[in-house]
């Protein structure tokens, strides 16, 4: 079965799509469209959907067959007679059915709009010999779309952007799992080898990151170092087959340390240091209320200096924002990097605002 229907005026035979999303869900949408660099409104909802539908639980008929397994398998080991058993099950599935059918129909509308389908999902949705069992659950092709992305927008920005990559975090866990080079090329047109080891996420969850081995691609010369790489910025990414990434214990083991030490974000390039940071009151306000790559606090000294272990990198990231409310007291070479950004700062505010 599949949607051979009229929606909004037009058949659903066809790739054309009618959509209404509720403003939020349309804010977010163009939100990740930027932070993901797709610029295509039709690409990037053929991509969504495409993923994350076997996952959502908009997909009614596969959301209630993965329950109802659940269930079944659990009520195996549950003494009773086998009729009571499916009763129960029965009446939990039913409710559950309501309960997705109800929240499907809650999501409001504010966003009209039309885009194309691509020929997989339009097959998928509406071809002769589909599997596709969701108009059961919807009157038209474009509601059960709308509930997908719907609920793809309501997912935290981490889990929007497992979904996204979702292509190229399959081949990092194959990689991973076969023991195998990756070949990765950033948004920088650097290639490296990669020796993956985990896909991780920054303690805030805003992030993922692949996390493993890495050198320049094809060198011998130079000795594979920790490195974690924002899966949001990798052009592309392919298995080296013929390439072994065993990693031996020791080698885990050193990225576990650096982890524990200086976490995901700040793995490459970078050593723990201490570093001095002299704050005024509200700058001591600023640090308490400000959790976001917040360095860790070794001590507090006399006249409000702060002392960290943490990364330059880390430091720079967080305590610039600061401004006049944080004064970096050592070491001396982030201290003229910060000054050296504030003068630049300070020249461009000087000149009169450009057009």
């Amino acid at each position: 079965m599949s949607f051979f229907n009229y929606d909004e005026g037009y058949y659903t035979g066809n790739n054309k799509q009618h959509l209404n999303l509720s403003l939020y869900a349309w804010e977010t949408i163009q939100a990740d469209m930027f932070t993901f660099k797709n610029g295509s409104l039709s690409g990037f909802l053929n991509r969504i959907f495409h993923y994350y539908h076997p996952l959502a639980e908009a997909s009614v008929s596969l959301a209630v067959q993965k329950y109802s397994d659940e269930l079944n398998e659990l009520l195996a080991s549950v003494c009773g007679d086998q009729k009571t058993k499916e009763k129960i099950a029965n009446e939990l599935i039913n409710q559950k059915k309501k309960f997705l059918i109800k929240k499907n129909q809650s999501y409001e509308k504010g966003h009209p709009f039309k885009f194309w389908l691509n020929n997989s999902n339009c097959e998928y949705l509406s071809g002769e010999y589909s599997e596709c069992k969701e108009e059961l659950f919807y009157s038209t092709r474009g509601q059960y779309i709308k509930s997908v992305i719907e609920e793809y927008t309501r997912l935290p920005y981490v889990q929007r952007e497992l979904v996204y990559f979702q292509e190229s975090i399959t081949i990092m866990k194959l990689a991973i799992n076969k023991k195998m080079q990756l070949r990765i090329q950033t948004d920088q047109n650097s290639i490296y080898s990669v020796y993956p080891y985990k896909i991780l996420c920054d303690p805030l969850s805003t992030t993922n990151y692949l996390v493993g081995y890495s050198k320049t691609y094809n060198s011998s010369a130079n000795e594979k170092q920790p490195c974690s790489f924002k899966i949001s910025a990798l052009q592309s990414i392919k298995i080296e087959k013929s390439k072994s990434a065993f990693l031996k214990k020791a080698e885990k083991e050193k990225i576990e340390t650096i982890l524990n030490v200086q976490g995901v974000q700040f793995m490459v390039g970078n050593t723990v240091e201490e570093i001095k940071v002299k704050l005024s009151s509200d700058g001591v306000y600023k640090y308490q209320r400000f959790t976001h790559l917040r360095p860790r606090l070794v001590e507090i000294q006399d006249d409000n200096i702060f002392v960290f272990r943490c990364t330059p990198a880390q430091a720079e990231f967080y305590f610039f924002k600061f401004g006049e409310d944080a004064q970096v007291i050592s070491p001396l070479t982030l201290r003229n990097k910060f000054k050296s950004m504030y003068q630049k700062s300070v020249k461009i505010y000087s000149a009169p605002p450009s057009q």
